[in-house]
């Protein structure tokens, strides 16, 4: 059973958000239940102190409370590393803050469209029932892209490799079935990364996990799909050692 949080300022927003939740757990059948629904973040963060499950949390930003909700989802990450976390609110502009408190989200659903704020609760509780069926240490840890006033998360396991562009004030991240451009230096990346990227050039970092070969002899890296990027000579070697070849 997963415990959801709901921490909303708006009393009319907090209960139709609920009412939505508590209908799609309902009509799916979820293993879930809704363990709390407030305006006050310090009530979520009392409520978990002592929890080690992981919990379904939807926030919202603008708390009007002495912490925002992404300083409040950055001490519920301290507490539950592997929860769930869903932002739901009006400022798009303040996704950049995701960032600054290195807070990995499921979603960031705007409060636009009240049918599509339905549809996209529906979905993310969906996936985060798939997920819950894996072990702890499967769960998809994703990566997340700042493009505009928009927030991409891409799954760990997609990715192919970073790249420094032409402009060199840009990175490009290649995935499986993605190729996206955004504003970063290689080595901020790297150290938000986690042990399945490895830095084989000083314009290219790789996930490991998607290599199928490594060819020395022409400083090459092979990852899923045949698609190629160089290494360089010192750092390959580290590479190969890392990778027992």
């Amino acid at each position: 059973m997963l415990n959801i949080y709901v921490c909303e300022d708006n009393k009319e927003q907090r209960e139709y958000l609920t009412s939505c939740i508590s209908e799609i757990i309902d009509v799916e059948d979820f293993r879930f239940q809704i363990a709390c629904s407030t305006n006050d973040p310090h009530v979520i963060l009392d409520a978990i102190k002592d929890e080690r499950q992981t919990g379904i949390f939807f926030l919202d930003i603008d708390l009007n409370a002495d912490i925002n909700g992404i300083e409040l989802a950055s001490e519920i990450r301290k507490i539950q590393p592997r929860c769930y976390i869903i932002f739901v609110t009006t400022h798009a502009e303040m996704s950049y803050l995701t960032f600054t408190y290195k807070v990995e989200a499921m979603d960031f659903i705007i409060k636009d469209n009240v049918w599509e704020i339905k549809n996209r609760v529906h979905q993310c509780l969906i996936n985060c029932y798939h997920l819950s069926d894996q072990l702890p240490e499967d769960i998809t840890k994703n990566y997340m892209v700042k493009m505009g006033d928009r927030v991409k998360a891409v799954p760990y396991e997609d990715i192919l490799y970073f790249e420094v562009s032409q402009n060199s004030r840009k990175i490009i991240l290649y995935a499986k079935n993605s190729r996206i451009e955004f504003g970063g230096k290689l080595k901020e990346i790297e150290k938000e990364l986690d042990h399945r990227f490895y830095r084989c050039h000083r314009s290219f970092i790789v996930n490991k996990d998607n290599i199928e070969k490594i060819n020395m002899e022409d400083n090459t890296v092979t990852l899923s799909g045949g698609i190629t990027c160089p290494i360089s000579v010192r750092l390959g070697k580290g590479l190969r050692a890392q990778l027992s070849i």
